[in-house]
């Protein structure tokens, strides 16, 4: 706009030196004109600017000129020189005005051109910036959760993950944490739970080799009877009462062999869960009779005497006898092993509200208290037991049998501290 008005004003001042010269009408028109123009641009580029109060007051200034100049025209001839002076001055203003529009418009250039090179450099540096950020909030945890899901494969230990700003992958870190716990929390309970496997089955096989040693003696021991005595009975086949007495010691020895494999096939079934009952009335007392006569003979053998006592009532119950009676025997057998030379094995009946049950009680050396609830394991002997030999079989075999019955069976030493009393216990039958 300077520039524009700036020309204006070198025509005014053209058509002012003009007319000066011949004094020609079409100058003075043309004259007219130019500060029309000139009048014109300068209400158009106080409209155009607007702007702050001094713009406002330089063209107004400028303006008033303008007006000047036409007052200066309308007086006629005689102003043309104040007409150039003014053009002149306002000539000079206009330049410097274009100058610093000029300076303005190539600081505005150099702005323009210092903008758009830091909008390339945003716009180069935005996809570089996303890619760090992505790789650092994206890719490294996602890796390092492919990382560490391989290390719980190796079940080498969990590492920590890394964090995100982005909230989906921080979800995806915690929930792997949490399932990773989870995973370490199981296999933990699972390794522990298999070192208490391993821990009893190394103590079952242990027990089973001590066993597999005891019971290879004590069935050699009949088998050894049973050949001398056949051999003896062979020498002397003109004396009769050695052949008798040869042979009541071989059915002595055949009788305590099977009652031996009996315990032994028995308890194989009962630890395989296919112990067989045939269950029948039966009443408890007097099998208990029967018993402790067939074995009156066996624990005389042994220097001890068998009584019985409390089994004149009946004890009715539901159960299989021919178990019951080897549940028994095996308590008795037990109870004999265990008491001196001289001692009484007593065998009794217990009355209670819903619950019939026999008692052995021995005046041996008792079971330490630790030591009660091992005695019905299978292989399991106490102190004393180790000492007197045996297999350990007669109480797990007892406790197999009453459990098979919905009985219980326990052991507790007598008040004395002489003896140890073993009672097992069934359903009454209404």
């Amino acid at each position: 706009m300077a520039q524009k008005q700036v020309l204006l004003l070198a025509r005014i001042d053209a058509e002012a030196a003009q007319i000066l010269l011949n004094h020609s009408s079409a100058a003075q028109n043309e004259l007219s004109n130019a500060i029309g123009a000139y009048f014109e641009s300068i209400s158009a580029e106080t409209a155009l600017i607007g702007g702050t109060e001094p713009e406002l007051r330089y063209q107004a200034e400028e303006e008033a000129n303008a007006r000047y100049l036409v007052s200066l025209l309308r007086s006629g001839s005689p102003a043309l020189p104040d007409i150039r002076a003014m053009v002149r001055h306002i000539a000079a203003k206009e330049n410097r005005e274009a100058e610093v529009a000029t300076q303005a418009a190539r600081q505005a250039q150099r702005d323009a051109w210092r903008l758009i090179l830091a909008i390339s450099i945003v716009l180069l540096a935005l996809p570089f910036g996303g890619a760090v950020f992505l790789w650092r909030h994206l890719v490294k945890p996602l890796e390092a959760v492919a990382h560490a899901t391989q290390s719980i494969a190796r079940e080498d230990g969990r590492k920590p993950l890394p964090g995100s700003h982005l909230s989906e992958v921080r979800r995806l870190i915690d929930h792997f944490e949490n399932m990773a716990e989870a995973v370490e929390a199981k296999v933990a309970a699972r390794t522990r739970e298999l070192e208490r496997l391993n821990q009893k089955l190394t103590v079952t096989d242990q027990r089973r080799r001590l066993f597999l040693s005891k019971v290879s003696h004590e069935l050699r021991t009949p088998v050894t009877v049973m050949r001398g005595e056949a051999e003896v009975a062979l020498r002397f086949d003109d004396n009769i009462l050695a052949l008798r007495d040869a042979l009541h010691q071989i059915l002595d020895s055949n009788l305590f062999l099977e009652r031996r494999l009996d315990d032994l096939l028995t308890l194989a079934r009962a630890e395989d869960g296919a112990l067989p009952l045939r269950s029948s009335p039966v009443d408890l007392a007097h099998l208990a009779q029967q018993v402790g006569k067939s074995a009156a003979g066996f624990a005389s053998a042994s220097g001890v005497r068998l009584e019985l006592s409390s089994l004149d009532k009946p004890m009715p119950v539901i159960g299989d006898p021919d178990r019951l009676r080897q549940a028994m025997l095996a308590l008795i057998d037990n109870g004999v092993k265990f008491s001196p030379p001289g001692g009484t094995l007593r065998l009794s009946g217990t009355y209670e509200q819903g619950e019939v049950g026999i008692v052995v009680t021995d005046e041996g050396p008792g079971v330490a208290e630790s030591e009660l609830e091992r005695i019905f394991d299978p292989y399991a002997q106490g102190k004393a037991g180790r000492s007197l030999g045996g297999t350990g079989l007669g109480l797990s075999l007892a406790r197999w049998i009453v459990h098979a019955h919905a009985g219980g069976i326990s052991a507790f030493n007598r008040y004395d501290g002489e003896g140890l009393c073993v009672s097992l216990r069934l359903p009454a039958r209404a």
